[in-house]
């Protein structure tokens, strides 16, 4: 059972997120989406996570909400097949094809988890720790974990959906979002997802790189496909992607 507050009727959605820098809290209202209140818990090292996770889930504010739902997510390498080809057997043997670092024990069964995305017609297979995810679940049985790919796909298949029809039969279109030390890029041809992938790049140089050479991978027409650029791009990624592409939009 989710926990409730008795200082407000007002429903709230918890956010955890889980990446690189540690454990960041989002408290939302799912009554218009804002950001109610926020916190970080960073982490020194991943042997760490459990006891900073275990000291986060206790703080007394968390007790002042109503939470509809609570999602644990992570940041961390995922990979995506069609929701046709999927099997919770094979998850394991996905990842590790698509991450051969993680072959030397770096992620096992019981950490994959799997997120059904419906609008696109495929899966995301990611790997999250089951000790953190249980650790959650002592207080939040009905938490959700979630990938951070998974939840931008989701986002960027939304727009596509919203975007008018356009003459040109052959025009794609590719999203960009750009973090501090990550890159998500997701290609889409009249709704139908052609190419989803992240990348680690903590610099401009790299995502200018990484960004064009999936661009000229994909066969991408430099004038008649457009890039959505979102999330933390410098005025500098925009000048410079800007030098060799035509159609993009902030």
């Amino acid at each position: 059972m989710l926990a409730t507050g008795n200082n407000s009727l007002t429903s709230y959605r918890l956010s955890i997120r889980y990446g690189a820098d540690g454990f960041s809290f989002s408290v939302c209202s799912t009554l218009d989406g804002s950001t109610v209140q926020t916190d970080h818990f960073p982490v020194s090292a991943p042997a760490a996570a459990a006891d900073v996770l275990r000291q986060a889930l206790q703080k007394p504010y968390l007790m002042d909400y109503r939470f509809q739902s609570v999602e644990l997510v992570t940041e961390t390498q995922a990979t995506i097949v069609p929701l046709e080809h999927f099997n919770k057997s094979d998850m394991l043997a996905y990842y590790r094809l698509c991450f051969p670092s993680m072959a030397g024990g770096g992620c096992s069964i019981t950490d994959m988890q799997y997120q059904i995305l419906p609008p696109v017609e495929a899966v995301m297979i990611f790997c999250l720790d089951q000790n953190l995810l249980r650790i959650v679940q002592e207080c939040y049985p009905d938490v959700k974990a979630c990938c951070s790919d998974a939840m931008l796909l989701e986002h960027f298949a939304a727009m596509q959906q919203k975007r008018p029809a356009t003459e040109d039969s052959l025009q794609r279109d590719a999203y960009l979002h750009v973090a501090d030390s990550r890159l998500f890029v997701a290609v889409f041809h009249h709704g139908k997802l052609q190419y989803a992938a992240s990348q680690a790049a903590d610099n401009d140089n790299d995502r200018t790189f990484l960004m064009l050479g999936i661009w000229k991978a994909l066969d991408l027409h430099a004038q008649r496909d457009a890039l959505h650029l979102e999330g933390a791009a410098s005025a500098e990624l925009q000048k410079t992607l800007s030098e060799y592409l035509l159609n993009i939009d902030y």
